[in-house]
């Protein structure tokens, strides 16, 4: 499929957070391509809670919700084990989501925090194991929802400027990271 330069994507990364901190922000940054910003929103989650899914879709479900064609978010997992439901979101919305990670995720190690230090801890395996295994592409892993993982690749190569991650998420990335020297 071919993609127009200017394709109206959201991607959505949470800020750092301290471990006393009961909630951190989530930040959406809806672009035209790779080099046109056109929104930054923000919601905040639990820590550690389950509300993230409902947070991402509010984002989504913004002024630019007709206009986004892909949803991309740094990982699954934001404020800690806010697990995102990915298959939810694209149920709901009917825009292709591509999850986004750095390095491969392991799911054993997940799984055993999980069960160490969440009493709701099934619930949250259950939804992580519905999710389809992350597949490498050049120097990241995906996971995606709506969208066949040849169709992910190349939205990822159009919505990027000089990173390996499309700009949506990196200028999400940024502004959370600047919340890290507030006083």
């Amino acid at each position: 499929m071919e993609y127009k330069d200017e394709i109206g994507v959201i991607g959505i990364d949470d800020a750092p957070f301290n471990k006393y901190d009961r909630e951190t922000l989530i930040i959406g940054t809806y672009m035209r391509g790779n080099s046109i910003v056109d929104e930054i929103s923000f919601k905040k989650i639990e820590k550690d809670g389950f509300d993230s899914t409902e947070k991402i879709l509010k984002i989504v479900k913004g002024k630019h919700f007709t206009k986004i064609n892909a949803i991309f978010l740094d990982g699954v997992t934001f404020g800690g084990f806010n697990i995102a439901d990915i298959v939810k979101i694209y149920n709901e919305t009917k825009i292709p989501v591509i999850a986004v990670m750095e390095k491969e995720p392991d799911l054993l190690k997940m799984k055993s925090a999980l069960k160490k230090y969440f009493f709701d801890f099934p619930q949250k395996i259950e939804m992580l194991e519905s999710f389809p295994k992350p597949e490498p592409f050049e120097n990241i892993f995906i996971q995606c929802i709506g969208i066949n993982f040849e169709e992910a690749c190349i939205l990822i190569k159009k919505t990027r400027l000089r990173s390996k991650i499309p700009e949506c998420l990196r200028i999400s990335h940024l502004v959370g990271r600047g919340f890290l020297n507030m006083e």
